[in-house]
């Protein structure tokens, strides 16, 4: 049995755009409108050389004087859209938070001298939760 730490697994990054709104959760004409999104979604587990513990996001949906992190263990989702169903309003996301995982992004960015928050009551805005749908 080797002795040597484990090096962990370099995961590809991916730039996924989040559509419209609740893209995912409305009927729109004509009705494959996000099939594609969503295949190429689905897709994505059978890419990676090994199945993530955690999956960073980064989100343009915050005017904050600084960045902020979310750091929370259970985030809440956020609805910050507009004009959409009510079902899209009811939409729930139980994804756990990695407050470890937040913190050391709050450090790196620290250390990179860049003024940071780390928010454990901000939730899930819909540029994370809508992709995952």
């Amino acid at each position: 049995m080797s002795t040597q730490p484990r090096v962990p697994t370099r995961q590809p990054v991916f730039f996924i755009p989040h559509g419209a709104g609740p893209c995912f959760f409305m009927d729109w004409s004509p009705r494959n409108t996000w099939d594609g999104m969503a295949d190429f979604l689905r897709s994505v587990i059978g890419r990676l050389p090994e199945k993530p513990t955690a999956i960073l996001l980064v989100s343009a949906h915050w005017r904050t004087q600084e960045f902020s992190v979310t750091a929370g263990s259970q985030p809440d989702l956020i609805y910050d859209y507009f004009g959409f169903p009510d079902h899209t309003y009811k939409l729930t996301y139980p994804a756990p938070g990695a407050p470890a995982l937040a913190h050391r992004v709050s450090r790196l960015l620290v250390w990179a001298q860049q003024n940071t928050l780390e928010d454990s009551g901000r939730g899930f805005d819909h540029g994370m939760f809508i992709p995952n749908g």
